[in-house]
């Protein structure tokens, strides 16, 4: 089972010590397998991830249009005192990933009601 991201867009920031944008590595439509992926630092679009471990860490990413298939996800970021923005930042991707867990439910209990071998 499939299950669509949402669209998160962290792709471009300053970074804190200069005026310098920061580049991220792009990966389009590659699909990931079996592997413990590092989110932070990378661009993600139309990418397939299938029972990977997805680390972020305390840096942008950007992930578009990507899928996730029984996905582990471990976070480590650190909630800077009197930051707000730390906060939504771990707002966000938490009601990401309760929105593919919510999605998986869904998708498995539309399953039960399919017969073996037929297609939902």
């Amino acid at each position: 089972m499939r299950l669509p991201c949402a669209k998160r867009r962290l792709a471009t920031a300053k970074a804190s010590n200069h005026n310098a944008t920061m580049l991220l590595t792009k990966h389009e439509g590659t699909t990931f397998q079996n592997q413990t992926v590092y989110i932070s630092g990378q661009a993600f679009v139309k990418c397939t991830f299938v029972a990977c471990t997805l680390v972020f860490r305390e840096t942008v990413y950007h992930l578009e249009g990507c899928t996730f298939d029984r996905c582990n996800w471990h976070v480590d970021r650190v909630l800077m005192w009197g930051s707000p923005e730390s906060v939504q930042e771990v707002k966000a991707l938490v009601t990401m990933i309760e929105n593919t867990q919510q999605q998986s439910a869904a998708v498995q209990a539309s399953g039960a009601a399919t017969a073996p071998g037929q297609i939902p």
